[in-house]
C-alpha cells in the first residue's frame, strides 16, 4: 500500500480553503419587517448590527434584509421621532419590530418667534440643539457648538486663533453685496452683526478674521439651555427683512422652584499642532545651497561660504518649534440657580483664557448673567436679565505671505532667532527666503483687541379676560470695541526701520428695542386649538468710532497713545437709524395661528403678515407691506396614508424694503416669493 503525503503548500490551501468555508456558513441572513404603533409600515428606519458598521434600512413597506456574522448577534433598529429598541437575534432568521414614538421629542417646546410650539405642531423648518448635545464638546464661543449639529446649517471657522470668530450660514449665501450672517435673538433681544463691525489693522493682524462681532461670541456656553434655528421663510416671516439669512434664538438658564443650588463648570485643557511640515534642516539646507551655486543659478555674491562643507554643520533653527507651543486653555464657570413659588432666578460669572499655538497670541473673556422672574399675582408676571462681557485678546499676524506662519516656512535654518548680543536676528543674503524674524514678528509687534458688551432685557406680562395675554418688552444692547496696534523699531539683518507709530481705534454702538403685544389662546371642544399675536415693535441703533495715528516716540518699551510722538492723522464716523414720528421705527407684526385636532390627524397652520415703517426706507416707500402666505402641517401617517408619514408645506410672499440689509440710500421695494416643502 501506498502512502501519498500532501506537500506543505498544498495543505496550506486546504487549510486556508476550510477556514473560508467556516467563515461563510457562519454568516447569518435576517429578514423582517418594521410598523409603528398603528401597524403601520415605516420606510427609512436605520437597522445596524450592534458593535459594527453592518447596517441597511427598511424599503417603503418596512421590509428589510441584513446578513449579520451569527444568530448570536443583536440588531439595533432607529427612527427620527421614536424610540431606539435592540434585539437579540437568537437564532432567528425573521424578526418583526414595532416601534413606537417618541412622546418626549414630539412634545419637546422649541422657541420660535414671539413664543414657543411643541415640536409636533410646527409648520415651519426649525432646527434645535438641547443643553445635553451641547456639551460634548470644548468650544471658546458658543456658535462652535453649532458644527456639524444641525441640518441646513454651515458653521465655518474663520481663524484658528483663539478667540477667532465663526462665519454662520442657514441654507447657503443669499446676499452678493450685504452680509450673510443670521439674526440672533439672545432672551429675545434681537441682535444683529450687520452693523457692529470692529477695528483692526491688516499690517499688524486685523482682528483674527472678524470683521463683524458674533453676538454668541459674548455668552459662556454653559450660560445656554438652548438654540433654536428658524431655516425657511415661514419660520423667518415673523422677524421680516432682518430675518433673511435666518434666525438664531438662544435661551440661557433661569431659575426654577426649589432650594438654592450651586454648580461649577470647568476645565483645563492642552492644545498642538496635529501635524507639521517636514522642512530641511541646516545640513540640508547648505546642500540645497551648493547644488544651486553649481547649476548657476545663484552668484558668489548671493553665497554663503560657509555652506561649502555641510559636513561640519549642525541642524540650525527649528523656526516651527520656534513659532508654535503646547498651548494651555482653561475655563471656570460658577452659577446659582433657585426660587419659590413667587421667585426665581439664575446668576453665573465665569472666566476663560485661552493661549494660542502660535507665540504672542492670547485670549480672554469674563462674563455675568443675572436673570430673574417674579409672580407678583396670579395674572401679573415680571422678569428680566441683565448680562456683561469683557473680552480681551492680543492677536498675532498669522495669516498672508507676511504672517509668522509664512515667514516661519520660508526663514533659513542658518538665522538665529537672537545674535550674540541678545538681539534681534535676521539673513544678511535673502535669496527668495523670508527677511522677517518670525518670532520678532510674533512678539514684537502688539496688536489688542479689548471688547465689552452689556446687554438687558426687561418683561412684563399681564393674562387678562381669561384668554388674553399681553406682554411688554424693553432691551438694549451697548458694546465698546477699543483696538490698539503698535509697531517698534526694528533691526533683522538687512531689515531696518526707524520709525515706530501706534495706531488707536475706539468704536461704541448702542441698540434699544420696545415692543408690545397681545396674544389670544383658545381650546374648542377639545379639538381646535386656536393661538392669534398681534402687535407693534420700534427700535433705533446707532454706532460710531474714532482713529489716531502717531509715530516717533521716545521708547519702544511704553506703546502708550500719550503727548510724546508726532500726530500724523486721526478720523471718525457716526450713523444711526432715525426714526420716523408719530411711528418711531414701528415694525408691526400680526401673527395668526390656527390648530385643528381631530380624531384622525392633525392640522396646524400658520401664517404672518406685518408692516414697516422706517427712516431708512427711500421716499414714497416708508410703509411697507410684508404678507405670507398659510404654511401648514398634515400629520398624514395618522390618517393611514402610509407613504406620506408626515409633510410640512410652507409658503410666503414677501415685501420688504432693504432698510434692514443695505445702507441708506434711495430704493425700491424688493419682491421675494419662495415655496418650500419638506417631506
Amino acid at each position: 500500500m501506498t502512502t501519498k503525503r500532501l506537500s506543505p503548500r498544498a495543505l496550506l490551501i486546504a487549510v486556508g480553503m476550510l477556514l473560508c468555508s467556516m467563515t461563510t456558513f457562519a454568516q447569518f441572513a435576517v429578514t423582517g419587517t418594521v410598523i409603528d404603533d398603528t401597524d403601520e409600515p415605516l420606510l427609512g428606519v436605520s437597522v445596524m448590527e450592534v458593535g459594527t458598521s453592518n447596517g441597511v434600512s427598511t424599503d417603503l413597506d418596512g421590509n428589510f434584509s441584513i446578513t449579520v456574522k451569527s444568530g448570536e448577534a443583536s440588531l439595533s433598529f432607529s427612527y427620527v421621532g421614536m424610540n431606539p429598541q435592540t434585539v437579540k437575534i437568537n437564532g432567528r432568521h425573521t424578526i418583526n419590530v414595532t416601534m413606537t414614538t417618541n412622546s418626549q421629542v414630539m412634545d419637546e417646546v422649541v422657541v420660535v418667534g414671539y413664543g414657543t410650539q411643541k415640536k409636533s405642531d410646527i409648520t415651519g423648518s426649525v432646527a434645535s440643539i438641547g443643553e445635553d448635545a451641547m456639551r460634548k464638546t470644548i468650544v471658546t464661543n458658543a456658535d462652535q457648538m453649532l458644527q456639524g449639529k444641525l441640518a441646513g446649517v454651515q458653521v465655518t471657522q474663520n481663524s484658528g486663533a483663539p478667540g477667532g470668530a465663526t462665519s454662520v450660514r442657514i441654507r447657503g449665501a443669499s446676499s452678493l453685496t450685504s452680509s450673510n450672517e443670521p439674526l440672533y435673538v439672545i432672551d429675545g433681544v434681537p441682535m444683529s452683526t450687520a452693523n457692529n463691525e470692529i477695528g483692526g489693522f491688516d499690517w499688524a493682524g486685523g482682528t483674527n478674521g472678524q470683521r463683524t462681532v458674533n453676538p454668541l461670541a459674548s455668552i459662556a456656553p454653559s450660560d445656554i439651555v438652548s438654540i433654536d434655528v428658524l431655516k425657511d421663510a415661514s419660520a423667518c416671516a415673523i422677524y421680516g427683512a432682518a430675518g433673511a439669512n435666518g434666525v438664531v434664538l438662544v435661551t440661557t438658564r433661569r431659575g426654577s422652584e426649589g432650594r438654592a443650588n450651586i454648580t461649577y463648570d470647568g476645565y483645563v485643557a492642552w492644545q498642538t499642532t496635529a501635524k507639521r511640515l517636514d522642512m530641511m534642516n541646516l545640513r540640508e539646507y547648505a546642500v540645497y545651497q551648493n547644488n544651486l551655486k553649481a547649476d548657476g543659478i545663484i552668484g558668489d555674491g548671493n553665497y554663503d561660504p560657509t555652506f561649502s562643507d555641510p559636513s561640519i554643520l549642525g541642524t540650525g533653527t527649528d523656526w516651527q518649534d520656534e513659532i508654535f507651543r503646547t498651548a494651555f486653555m482653561q475655563s471656570h464657570q460658577v452659577g446659582l440657580t433657585g426660587g419659590n413659588e413667587k421667585t426665581t432666578y439664575a446668576m453665573s460669572t465665569g472666566w476663560m483664557k485661552q493661549d494660542g499655538i502660535i507665540i504672542g497670541s492670547d485670549f480672554d473673556r469674563f462674563n455675568s448673567r443675572f436673570n430673574i422672574d417674579h409672580n407678583f399675582t396670579s395674572f401679573l408676571k415680571l422678569g428680566g436679565s441683565l448680562a456683561y462681557t469683557r473680552t480681551n485678546e492680543k492677536i498675532t499676524l498669522n495669516d498672508g505671505s507676511d504672517g509668522v506662519i509664512m515667514q516661519a516656512m520660508t526663514m533659513q535654518p542658518s538665522v538665529p532667532v537672537r545674535d550674540f548680543e541678545g538681539n534681534w536676528a535676521g539673513p544678511t543674503t535673502v535669496n527668495g527666503s523670508s527677511s522677517w524674524n518670525p518670532v520678532a514678528l510674533a512678539l514684537d509687534k502688539n496688536n489688542t483687541l479689548l471688547r465689552q458688551r452689556i446687554m438687558g432685557n426687561f418683561y412684563v406680562s399681564v393674562d387678562f379676560l381669561k384668554n388674553f395675554t399681553f406682554r411688554a418688552e424693553y432691551a438694549f444692547d451697548a458694546s465698546q470695541n477699543q483696538n490698539d496696534s503698535y509697531s517698534p523699531r526694528y533691526d533683522f539683518g538687512n531689515l531696518k526701520n526707524d520709525i515706530n507709530q501706534m495706531y488707536h481705534r475706539e468704536d461704541h454702538s448702542f441698540y434699544w428695542m420696545q415692543k408690545d403685544y397681545v396674544t389670544y389662546h383658545k381650546l374648542f371642544g377639545g379639538k381646535h386649538d386656536v393661538t392669534a399675536m398681534a402687535g407693534f415693535e420700534a427700535s433705533k441703533s446707532s454706532w460710531n468710532g474714532t482713529w489716531l495715528v502717531m509715530k516717533n516716540f521716545t521708547t519702544d518699551k511704553i506703546p502708550v497713545m500719550t503727548g510724546d510722538g508726532e500726530f500724523v492723522n486721526n478720523g471718525g464716523w457716526k450713523r444711526f437709524r432715525q426714526p420716523l414720528p408719530p411711528y418711531r421705527h414701528i415694525a408691526c407684526r400680526r401673527v395668526f395661528e390656527v390648530r385643528s385636532r381631530e380624531q384622525m390627524g392633525l392640522f396646524p397652520l400658520g401664517g404672518t403678515c406685518m408692516a414697516y415703517q422706517s427712516g431708512e426706507m427711500a421716499p414714497g416707500y416708508l410703509l411697507a407691506q410684508q404678507p405670507q402666505a398659510p404654511s401648514w402641517l398634515w400629520r398624514g401617517r395618522q390618517l393611514q396614508h402610509r407613504h406620506l408619514p408626515l409633510c410640512r408645506c410652507n409658503g410666503a410672499d414677501k415685501h420688504f424694503s432693504r432698510h434692514c440689509i443695505l445702507p441708506p440710500e434711495p430704493c425700491k421695494q424688493q419682491t421675494e416669493m419662495g415655496i418650500v416643502g419638506a417631506v
